[in-house]
């Protein structure tokens, strides 16, 4: 089996995980946290598949994505970290905030708001002011506009065209967290039945 140099240096069950959850889905998804220009309703197209895959994820598979270092690898692990109960992934999404790339930055900001709620604005702000975190997607926008959602306040007030990209992404998000909640309730259902 050859591998490509973006999989070098993983292990088995990160090679697994990555042709699973990231390969399938991780470019549709990367948009939905992109400026408006990007159709943020592009997720709903793929939605089936994603959360028929997220209805198998468990809280280890979100942890080892969002800990996986690459955008790729952390853009899923954001979505996927709204298929498992927040309980369970709570800390490490708070965590990937330490080392997010600013690819990623956008979906963990959409998912710690669902997932972790205000007890991530600090993190949030933490990252707004790195160096770095101001891109030309404005990624700094997007993450204020999530923290200004949360009750806080950013080191900077957030462009109006990220403030509704965020909202967006805000309400796909919550959709697919409902229907991979849903999806999770009735695949359990049904296991405990058979």
């Amino acid at each position: 089996m050859s591998t490509s140099s973006s999989e070098a240096g993983y292990t088995r069950e990160q090679l697994r995980l990555f042709r699973r959850l990231v390969r399938p889905f991780y470019l549709r998804m990367g948009h939905v946290q992109a400026p408006t220009e990007f159709d943020p309703r592009a997720v709903r197209r793929y939605s089936r598949r994603l959360v028929r895959a997220g209805s198998k994820v468990t809280a280890k598979q979100v942890g080892l994505m969002l800990r996986g270092g690459g955008w790729r690898e952390m853009t899923m692990g954001a979505w996927f970290a709204l298929a498992v109960p927040a309980d369970q992934v709570r800390a490490v999404v708070l965590e990937a905030w330490g080392v997010v790339v600013p690819d990623a930055a956008g979906p963990l900001a959409t998912a710690s708001v669902l997932v972790v709620g205000p007890d991530a604005i600090p993190a949030m702000r933490s990252f707004v002011a790195r160096p770095g975190a101001r891109d030309d997607l404005g990624t700094a926008d997007y993450v204020s506009a999530a923290i200004v959602h949360l009750g806080g306040s950013p080191p900077s007030a957030p462009n109006p065209l990220m403030v509704a990209s965020f909202e967006d992404s805000l309400s796909i998000a919550a959709e697919l967290r409902s229907d991979f909640l849903a999806r999770r309730r009735t695949r359990r259902i049904w296991t405990m039945g058979s």
